[in-house]
């Protein structure tokens, strides 16, 4: 994997050289929509005043049915084509993993994740690479050289080129919309509990 990966870290440079619009190969820049609106402060230092285990419940609740339509855009934007089956090699010239039609769009998932940074659960959605897609032939590590299009040296031009960005752009707002009124549908439900006690 360390060859194939210089290779196509090779090809992105060589595309920013050129003028190219290349963005960065770093993990943390892989297409993911992280499920976030603007205009919740105010609600959220309301529930800092409740348990943390609730203010976790309710972003948590809030985020996974909120980001049900992003999910189904990044999987309608990817095709399982016969193009995008290759191989990856390793240093040694073995084959590291077979990256087969369907893999990419199976491994699209929710995630989320308490952020200590933020002080609230975060809802990530994008490819899995963690427990059973850790299996590099399961798992969705390769999304972002499918989505700038770095396979091939550079040069990949499937179907597949850009299906996040094109998945975000089609699903955002609705997906902050809803998640902004789940969340205070779900906030007040607690805090009546509370106030009724």
């Amino acid at each position: 994997m360390g060859y194939f990966k210089k290779q196509l870290m090779a090809g992105a440079a060589r595309g920013r050289a050129q003028g190219g619009a290349m963005r960065s190969t770093r993990a943390t820049d892989i297409a993911k929509a992280i499920v976030a609106v603007e205009g919740l402060d105010e609600a959220l230092k309301k529930m800092r005043m409740l348990d943390e285990n609730i203010r976790k419940r309710v972003m948590r609740q809030a985020g996974r049915h909120a980001a049900r339509p992003m999910l189904d855009a990044y999987r309608s934007e990817i095709h399982d084509l016969q193009e995008d089956e290759f191989n990856v090699y390793q240093k040694s010239g073995g084959i590291y993993a077979t990256i087969t039609p369907g893999q990419l769009r199976k491994s699209m998932g929710i995630m989320q994740v308490y952020s200590k940074y933020r002080d609230m659960m975060v809802t990530i959605v994008g490819p899995q690479v963690k427990r059973g897609f850790s299996n590099p032939e399961k798992g969705g590590w390769f999304a972002h050289f499918v989505n700038y299009g770095y396979l091939l040296g550079g040069r990949y031009q499937g179907h597949n080129l850009g299906f996040a960005d094109r998945a975000r752009q089609k699903a955002m707002a609705v997906t902050a919309s809803d998640f902004k009124a789940r969340f205070f549908q779900y906030a007040s439900r607690y805090i009546q509990k509370i106030s009724s006690k």
